[in-house]
């Protein structure tokens, strides 16, 4: 456990800060990947079979896309302080149903940032971010609340357990 807080001001500062992500399209070939998961291949292909683009799309498809784009990759915006991260939620709001075959911009925003010292995992910060999915229009879709704890497990036994 450091002495000391490690949320420094350069961290600090990076709170509301926005990070482009680049794009998504919603492919048919997600929409099967997500269906496939919930309800086999067969069934995944036989509700797939007739989707034309600009049909709309059941909205976890959008973890689908996951390959896509990674708010817990280099590029999110988040600093790597610890050397472990762990999810810790992961709430989905969607403002209108996904279309097969739209083109999303995805961003991401660092909402907060926060810092325990002890319990489980020792010394961990936690960092909640809110990735936004908006239309070509400008239209928000789906907003994504993540938040993620980075700890070092080294020295805390049963860390990570």
């Amino acid at each position: 456990m450091p002495d000391e807080s490690l949320l420094t001001a350069e961290i600090r500062a990076l709170i509301g800060r926005t990070t482009p992500m680049g794009t998504v399209e919603i492919t048919l070939r997600a929409v099967r990947r997500s269906l496939e998961v919930y309800l086999g291949a067969a069934e995944a292909e036989r509700r797939t079979r007739d989707l034309v683009p600009g049909d709309p799309v059941a909205g976890y498809v959008i973890e689908a896309l996951g390959s896509d784009f990674n708010v817990e990759s280099d590029g999110n915006g988040l600093p790597s302080v610890l050397p472990n991260s762990l999810l810790i939620s992961n709430e989905w709001q969607f403002e209108r149903a996904l279309r097969l075959g739209e083109h999303l911009t995805v961003a991401s925003r660092l909402a907060d940032i926060s810092e325990r010292f002890g319990g489980k995992f020792g010394y961990s910060l936690d960092f909640r971010t809110e990735v936004q999915f908006a239309a070509a229009d400008g239209e928000v879709v789906a907003r994504n609340a993540r938040s993620m704890m980075q700890y070092n497990a080294a020295g805390n036994e049963g860390a990570g357990a």
